[in-house]
């Protein structure tokens, strides 16, 4: 007759345990540099290396806060650029943007932007960060002067309470699809531009409140 193995009360004690921790074990969402796949994906490792030489902050990680609101970037103040043209200190015109369709399960996000004659949606946004810390990018699909271009957007700051502290911003060209009148920069062009007063404000909603604007500006 075949005898039976009896395992150790002690050993099965272990093995319990073993796969208990096992099953706790948060699987992380990101790559060793904090960023998700598609991220690095979507900006390769030397444009990304361009972008942080320029001063530009990578909040990575992968439990980001809730951004799903409008907000206004103002004053919008060049810090760097790769483009020889572009001075230090050069005033944009204020940046509105919104983030909506936030999922943490898969990093996910959406941006639209308004900025002067600009307008874009993002065809693909991602987002990482830890705790109030953030860094959203985007894949951007913009018009001007009835002119479309692709390009990458870079949001980084520090949630706060109505609003963001801190916020920095980059853009980099993807495809500007010949640029014909010239408004918009080369491809592998960008800029690092931050909020100079080191808060952007929540905003209702950013089309609404630069269509007050422009009604106002028409009555003087």
């Amino acid at each position: 007759m075949k005898k039976n193995k009896i395992i150790p009360l002690a050993i099965l004690f272990v093995l319990f345990l073993f796969s208990c921790n096992k099953d706790d074990e948060k699987v992380s969402k990101v790559d060793e540099n904090g960023l998700t796949e598609e991220i690095n994906n979507l900006v390769p490792a030397s444009v990304l290396e361009e972008i942080e030489s320029l001063g530009m902050p990578i909040n990575g990680g992968d439990n980001p806060p809730n951004m799903e609101k409008s907000y206004l970037a103002s004053p919008f103040i060049l810090k760097a650029s790769n483009r020889e043209s572009d001075y230090i200190g050069l005033q944009f015109a204020d940046y509105y943007f919104q983030f909506y369709d936030q999922d943490n399960d898969n990093l996910t996000i959406k941006l639209s932007y308004l900025n002067g004659p600009e307008s874009g949606d993002g065809i693909g946004g991602f987002i990482v960060g830890d705790d109030n810390k953030f860094t959203v990018f985007a894949e951007i699909q913009a018009v001007a002067y009835e002119e479309t271009v692709q390009m990458v957007h870079i949001i980084s700051g520090t949630l706060a309470t109505d609003g963001i502290d801190n916020l920095y911003f980059a853009n980099f060209m993807l495809d500007n699809n010949g640029n014909p009148n010239g408004y918009w920069i080369e491809d592998g062009e960008g800029r690092v531009i931050y909020d100079s007063d080191g808060f952007s404000e929540e905003v209702t909603s950013f089309k609404s409140k630069v269509e007050i604007e422009i009604k106002s500006a028409s009555m003087k």
